[in-house]
């Protein structure tokens, strides 16, 4: 069993944690562990809200961050519930770009991998809706149920926040099946730069049709 919560700031080791069992399959070191803590803060902390799976023992074992587009409502886009630490923002770029993490290579590997693949996102797509989900990842042996909890909780946000149209940003490499199982529509592919045949995908879930049923069926 599991609750569903707003993040905290001592969240953010378990985030990257839950990261890391998201996107990548090789054995990491501390080091790894490292890049990754500061990458999933980063990320949670540029976004608007972030929630987080619980378990009933206090493990986070899964995250769910999502992004207002200021188009939408610039008073939604300029409220953050995540307080942002810009120094260690720079620190982490400073670092991250003059190579000063030591991963291993294996996770080196995959890592560039894994952003190559953020640099195939095409904003102007992901950006034509009210709310982005900007990340949602768990931890691999807590997956029965909790991504559909967590999926939820952030549409019925969406849905709180007055949003309608909820987009987000993957690929063929990744699990977009889930996102299809939960009402979750595909309305745009691109092929990648790199020409390896992949495909980097929009989905999209419109609230303003379950506002529309709940008017005429309540």
């Amino acid at each position: 069993m599991f609750t569903v919560r707003p993040y905290k700031e001592e969240d953010a080791a378990a985030c990257g944690d839950c990261f890391y069992e998201g996107f990548f399959s090789c054995s990491v070191d501390q080091n790894d562990k490292i890049l990754l803590r500061d990458y999933a803060q980063i990320l949670i902390e540029k976004c608007n809200f972030t929630y987080v799976a619980e378990t009933e023992d206090h493990q986070v074992v899964g995250f769910i961050c999502g992004k207002y587009d200021k188009r939408f409502s610039k008073a939604l886009a300029a409220q953050y519930e995540t307080k942002k630490h810009y120094g260690r923002w720079c620190k982490m770029f400073l670092k991250f770009y003059l190579k000063r993490y030591k991963m291993s290579a294996p996770f080196q590997k995959q890592f560039d991998a894994f952003f190559r693949q953020l640099q195939e996102r095409d904003k102007e797509t992901v950006g034509k809706c009210d709310l982005e989900l900007v990340a949602l990842s768990s931890r691999r042996n807590y997956r029965k149920g909790l991504g559909t909890a967590l999926v939820t909780q952030f549409l019925n946000r969406a849905k709180a926040d007055g949003a309608d149209r909820v987009r987000l940003f993957t690929n063929t490499l990744a699990s977009w099946e889930f996102y299809e199982k939960r009402g979750f529509k595909k309305v745009a592919e691109k092929p990648f730069q790199d020409g390896s045949g992949n495909q980097s995908l929009v989905y999209e879930y419109v609230l303003e049709e379950e506002h529309e049923y709940e008017k005429h069926h309540l």
